[in-house]
């Protein structure tokens, strides 16, 4: 109660802007404003059939799917660089729950069955760099959104990285591939529902390597799941 109201106070002093259009925003506002968010670059149809068609690739007969949500273009560049290098993990509880509960929830129609969250692991030492994993942010605010929803769900921790790789920014297909092979593993083994609905959540997407690298170290794991991968953004 009293932290609420410190918020308060503090907010009344020292007003938060939008990282985008600068605009004050209203109490209930956190990062980003209503119209800013509304207007970020949503993926078309055609471009969601495309990510669509890299969970063709796992091999194997559980139903996956492999959903973005936004272009990795424009204002979005500058949420996922904030969120990655500008030490705004508000930012990705916001983005999660604005643009990753909705996919999560869509999956989710119809069915009854146990709900797992889970991040994109970091080497520690990038975590510690940056402070915190930026895929875990926005799969903290997915499972808010979710849970607003009436859905019960829970966060695990899944992931482990096996090494610190080199970044894959300047590798082609190919070399993000290999660079990935054996650099994820799963964690100690969790409480798991059967059958669940396992969601991988990353913050941005290019050729889905690593993604679908996680894919895989969760089914050998846990065999009966599905799994479902999801991005914040897909670079074009």
């Amino acid at each position: 109660m009293f932290s609420k109201g410190l918020s308060f106070l503090t907010r009344a002093m020292f007003p938060q802007r939008c990282l985008q259009c600068n605009v004050v925003l209203s109490i209930l506002e956190q990062s980003l404003c209503q119209f800013c968010l509304c207007s970020a670059p949503q993926l078309d149809t055609i471009a969601a059939q495309r990510t669509m068609l890299l969970s063709s690739t796992l091999s194997t007969d559980r139903p996956t799917s492999f959903r973005s949500a936004l272009y990795f273009t424009g204002p979005v560049q500058i949420y996922c660089y904030s969120l990655k290098y500008g030490n705004n993990y508000p930012l990705g509880v916001v983005l999660g729950r604005h643009f990753l509960s909705p996919l999560i929830l869509t999956t989710l129609a119809g069915q009854r069955r146990p709900v797992v969250v889970t991040a994109m692991p970091v080497h520690l030492w990038r975590r510690l760099g940056r402070g915190y994993n930026q895929s875990e942010a926005l799969a903290r605010g997915a499972l808010q959104g979710v849970r607003a929803a009436g859905v019960d769900v829970q966060f695990l921790a899944l992931l482990g990285k096996t090494a610190h790789r080199k970044s894959q920014i300047n590798f082609d297909p190919f070399q993000r591939w290999n660079n990935t092979q054996g650099a994820l593993r799963t964690t100690k083994k969790k409480r798991v529902p059967k059958d669940a609905l396992i969601f991988i959540i990353d913050d941005t997407v290019t050729t889905g390597s690593s993604l679908l690298r996680a894919a895989e170290a969760v089914l050998l794991e846990y065999p009966k799941a599905e799994v479902h991968l999801l991005a914040l953004a897909q670079e074009l």
